[in-house]
C-alpha cells in the first residue's frame, strides 16, 4: 500500500468520526434543548404550586382571625 493510499485511507477514517462526532453533538444539543422546556415547565408548575400555597395561606389567616374574633366576642 502507498503512502497516498495510507493517508487516504486514514483522511477517511477521520471524516467518519467527524461525521459520528458530529452527530453526537447534534444528539446532545437536540437532549439539551428538551431538558431545557421540561426544566421550564417544572419551572411553571413549582410557581403554580407557590402561588396555591400562598393562596391557602391566606385563607387559613382569615379563618384564623375570624375564629378569633368570633371566640373575643
Amino acid at each position: 500500500m502507498s503512502v497516498v493510499e495510507k493517508l487516504n485511507e486514514k483522511f477517511e477514517l477521520l471524516i467518519e468520526k467527524l461525521e459520528s462526532k458530529n452527530k453526537e453533538l447534534e444528539d446532545l444539543r437536540l437532549k439539551i434543548t428538551a431538558l431545557m422546556a421540561q426544566n421550564e415547565e417544572k419551572d411553571r408548575q413549582i410557581s403554580s404550586l407557590y402561588e396555591e400555597i400562598s393562596t391557602k395561606d391566606r385563607s387559613a389567616e382569615e379563618l384564623c382571625t375570624r375564629i378569633q374574633e368570633a371566640l373575643e366576642k
